[in-house]
């Protein structure tokens, strides 16, 4: 090899490594600017009112849980935080439960209607759910459901239906068909396909989408301030609120009632991120 081949090949090596190093200098940058923000709400979390105006960059002078126990005990946040669970829990249940068997039956079942009714479901993605607050209102009043948990699962079970049934529909288009086949031959009735072969599965769409909806119902602020009126069944994005008064606002108390809240999303991305990126690419990689 001659002078200017190897010279070649040092100036492309070099070229690769300057890009693979502004590549990492990139995404880290991102990282931090992602990531500066929760670090910000849980070191300010530990901070007096007095701190926040006066340095709201710098360290705690001393670390207290004295704001926790102000939003714990004064704010009312486990009675939010609960309240949050419940509904979150029963729409993410329900959604996941019922878009599974809708998704299994208009991608695997052969009937003439499957393709329109999956457009029918497509078409509500282009719903804004604050077109549909009023007659909501209207329906919930009129049957008794008013400021009750439901009137805020239902409306959420509704929405959440959409987007489900597309990343479902999408993954279980690509699942062979001999699989269900050989079921079928080793006398495995319908359902014991759907629970037992189809539903581990498709483990990683579920789990996608048990995430996006739990997501959404736990930082969602417009349904229950709308639907409940009895401050004992607010969730945590009404219950933040509150210590916002007419004269001052208690920032600190504030901000640590906004890591109690933020904390279950965290917790549920770090656990589930992987059964969540492979949900979101497993139609397109098998497909």
């Amino acid at each position: 090899m001659n002078i200017r081949g190897e010279m070649y090949i040092m100036n492309s090596s070099l070229r690769e490594k300057i890009i693979e190093a502004l590549k990492y200098i990139v995404l880290s940058a991102f990282a931090i600017t992602c990531l500066y923000p929760i670090l910000w709400l849980f070191l300010s979390s530990f901070k007096t009112n007095d701190e926040l105006y006066i340095n709201p960059w710098g360290l705690p002078e001393r670390f207290q849980i004295k704001n926790y126990i102000s939003a714990i005990v004064d704010g009312k946040i486990l009675t939010y935080f609960l309240n949050s669970v419940i509904i979150a829990v029963a729409a993410v249940v329900i959604a996941v439960f019922f878009s599974t068997m809708v998704s299994y039956a208009i991608a695997r079942m052969k009937w003439k209607l499957s393709k329109a009714a999956l457009n029918i479901f497509m078409l509500g993605m282009m719903i804004p759910v604050y077109a549909t607050i009023v007659p909501l209102f209207s329906i919930f009043n009129k049957i008794g459901i008013l400021n009750t948990h439901m009137a805020v699962i239902i409306p959420h079970v509704a929405f959440s239906f959409p987007m489900a049934i597309f990343i479902l529909t999408g993954f279980l288009a690509t699942i062979p068909g001999e699989l269900e086949e050989a079921a079928v031959m080793d006398g495995c009735s319908m359902y014991r396909i759907f629970f037992q072969i189809i539903m581990p599965i498709s483990k990683s769409s579920i789990v996608t989408v048990a995430v996006v909806v739990f997501i959404n119902v736990w930082n969602d602020l417009l349904l229950p301030q709308i639907f409940l009126t009895d401050q004992s069944k607010m969730t945590l994005p009404v219950g933040l609120a509150e210590f916002q008064g007419q004269y001052s606002t208690d920032y600190a108390s504030m901000i640590a009632a906004v890591v109690i809240t933020i904390i279950p999303s965290i917790i549920v991305y770090i656990l589930l991120h992987k059964n969540i990126m492979e949900g979101m690419v497993a139609g397109a990689i098998k497909g």
